[in-house]
């Protein structure tokens, strides 16, 4: 059973880096959205999916160890927990749990904060599309009316 609660415990270690991973990408990209920096936001985009994907994929097994892990280590009950060892265990799985749950908290308020710059960022996007639209025919490269300044100029001469 101990390596059970070993594995259990290490695949939780292994989600909490990948989270604080994920953490760090979250303000890295930031960074790259203040300084409109596209293929920077493109690759932290791609590098949070990446992160994602491994988080996803740890879930199964520690979902199947969660219960076993639990009742094993006497956390269902205290009065279970008798043993030193289990104890040691007991403490070190509610350290990991507690630090999990502080990344948890700290990815959904930083995927909040990218969500608003996401959104600002659609905003400002419509409404240079919609200025360019309105101005387009200013802006637009001359092929009439440049050529008659040109040959008006040159009747003059």
């Amino acid at each position: 059973m101990k390596i059970e609660v070993e594995t259990y415990v290490t695949l939780l270690e292994k989600r909490l880096a990948l989270l604080q991973k994920l953490a760090q990408q979250f303000l890295d990209c930031r960074k790259d959205f203040i300084s409109m920096d596209l293929d920077g936001m493109y690759a932290r985009i791609a590098e949070q999916e990446e992160l994602c994907r491994r988080i996803q994929g740890l879930d199964p097994a520690i979902s199947l160890l969660q219960q076993t892990c639990m009742r094993h280590l006497g956390l269902e009950s205290p009065e279970e927990s008798n043993s030193p060892e289990n104890a040691a265990w007991a403490g070190r799985l509610r350290q990991v749990m507690k630090e999990l749950s502080e990344a948890q908290t700290e990815i959904g308020r930083l995927n909040q904060i990218h969500a608003a710059y996401l959104r600002r960022s659609r905003r400002t996007i419509h409404v240079l599309m919609n200025s360019l639209g309105l101005n387009a025919v200013t802006y637009a490269p001359g092929t009439g009316s440049g050529g008659v300044v040109a040959q008006a100029g040159e009747e003059g001469a």
